[in-house]
């Protein structure tokens, strides 16, 4: 059994231009449909967003305006020009320090490009 690969983090309105693959982003419920297992996030510093199929990850733990990342692959349905994250996991994780979380990741990604290594990109 293959295990799905691993996501590239992005940040919301990366995640709009994104054809296909695995990625992990964080963001803002703005809002949520049970019966229909969507949900869409918000990015907390543009106004960007993203719709998010929830059908895995029922029920949410979190409420409208919770701070979630979501691991998932990005879809298009059938020639649309609004992609749809297929939600693998989903975890609210409310009271993270975004600016903290935010410069470790550009820390990681010097680091990682000091040492010539690449990380797996799906754009």
């Amino acid at each position: 059994m293959d295990l799905p690969k691993c996501g590239s983090v992005q940040e919301i309105s990366n995640a709009l231009s994104t054809n296909q693959g695995s990625i992990k982003v964080t963001g803002r419920l703005i809002q949520h449909d049970c019966i229909n297992r969507q949900a869409t996030l918000g990015d907390p510093q543009t106004s960007a967003s993203l719709c998010v199929d929830t059908s895995l990850t029922e029920p949410l733990e979190g409420s409208v305006g919770s701070l979630f990342q979501v691991i998932g692959e990005v879809e298009r349905e059938d020639g649309g020009d609004t992609p749809i994250v297929r939600a693998r996991i989903m975890r609210c994780v409310d009271g993270m320090d975004l600016l903290m979380y935010n410069r470790a990741l550009r820390n990681q990604q010097k680091y990682f490009q000091s040492r010539n290594v690449t990380l797996v990109r799906h754009n």
